[in-house]
């Protein structure tokens, strides 16, 4: 199998005002305005693109959820206690504020609809009611049998960790390309996740898509991953 990882350039402008807004209302989200249309808005049918051709499979499963949840999690407490030694350098520093997230389904609405673009890229906006909305995405192809796992798809972006030089944790923060999948996952004020997957045939390959959504947005510019515990 070979699987591909987008880069994830998505950088989040901060001190942007937000405005209360309801949130079925997509059209009219302010942030928007700057990024470019709202998934939800631009897509309104919930069933996948033509340029799908042939779907397997649309959408999580109660498993897929726990799993997306407990890796992620795994991995920010294993963060968070100071059990990361790799990094260039590493290891990576302890953190205080680093909480487990939850699955939030509108972020998870919002990401399956892209996802059911079968399109490999980040959407122009996804942002809801109250916050920005950070956007880790993974693709993989095979020729036969796609048996890539969620577990897969995330620790391939957490292996990013290889790359990152952990004295950036203690900086005003500037996106990396190499290492964004993986900031994403360990941003301390990040406390939701929801993703979408399809599984369709593209040309010859069988490909697989997940796109996972995150709120508070993560890889803000000049805020911090975490707070370093003492």
């Amino acid at each position: 199998i070979m699987a591909v990882i987008f880069p994830l350039y998505f950088i989040v402008m901060a001190g942007i005002f937000i405005n209360t807004i309801a949130t079925d209302d997509y059209c009219d989200v302010k942030t928007c305005k700057i990024k470019g249309p709202h998934t939800m808005c631009t897509y309104t049918s919930s069933e996948p693109s033509a340029t799908c051709e042939q779907v397997y499979k649309v959408g999580v499963t109660d498993e897929d959820i726990n799993t997306i949840l407990a890796v992620h999690n795994e991995l920010r407490q294993k963060v968070a206690s100071g059990k990361e030694n790799k990094g260039n350098p590493g290891p990576q520093p302890k953190a205080v504020n680093m909480v487990n997230l939850s699955w939030n389904k509108e972020l998870a609405n919002i990401a399956q609809r892209w996802a059911n673009q079968c399109n490999y890229n980040h959407d122009a906006c996804r942002d809801i009611d109250k916050y920005q909305v950070g956007q880790n995405i993974a693709q993989s192809y095979s020729s036969g049998e796609n048996d890539f796992t969620m577990r897969s798809f995330i620790e391939m972006w957490y292996n990013e960790v290889e790359k990152f030089d952990a004295n950036r944790v203690n900086q005003p923060f500037e996106m990396q390309m190499e290492t964004g999948h993986y900031t994403q996952i360990v941003w301390a004020e990040t406390t939701d996740v929801g993703c979408g997957f399809i599984t369709y045939k593209n040309n010859q390959w069988n490909t697989s898509y997940i796109v996972c959504n995150y709120s508070p947005a993560g890889n803000m510019r000049n805020g911090r991953i975490y707070e370093i515990a003492n």
